[in-house]
């Protein structure tokens, strides 16, 4: 431990270190929004490519875009499983532990940015799952290459 109590980054926690337990916070927290921008602006892509004008480029419109809406359903239950790891193993933080100096958690900082993170994650992916289906399967059921 270091003086100013912050565990090493070798310290275990349940199962897992919290170096692995940070990772697999950023996991939680980033790979969900990037998966739906990701989907999201590749959909559009392949929607302009159907539609261009004078361009014949052969694409499966429906196929490509169920093929991209389930890479990123897949990224967002990774995300949901690396966020609901973090909150499993961080889950006796209770953000009402005072500071570490008070004799809890051994004069450690306790884990509770990572169970809060964890939470929010937890919230937010399940969210943008809902994101990306809606904008998945309203692009394949919309009609499309047409005027208004």
């Amino acid at each position: 431990m270091s003086e100013l109590g912050y565990p090493d980054r070798s310290t275990r926690v349940g199962r897992f270190t919290l170096r692995q337990l940070a990772f697999a916070q950023w996991i939680g927290v980033v790979v969900a929004p990037l998966a739906w921008t990701g989907q999201h602006v590749v959909g559009y892509g392949v929607g302009e490519a159907r539609c261009g004008v004078g361009a014949n480029w052969g694409i499966g419109y429906d196929t490509w875009q169920l093929a991209i809406l389930t890479a990123g359903v897949l990224l967002v239950l990774i995300s949901e499983a690396a966020a609901v790891a973090v909150f499993l193993a961080t889950r006796q933080a209770n953000y009402g532990d005072g500071p570490a100096g008070e004799g809890r958690w051994g004069g450690a900082v306790p884990y509770t940015r990572l169970h809060f993170f964890a939470t929010a994650a937890m919230v937010a992916n399940v969210l943008f799952l809902t994101v990306i289906l809606l904008d998945g399967l309203g692009a394949v059921a919309d009609s499309l290459c047409v005027q208004s």
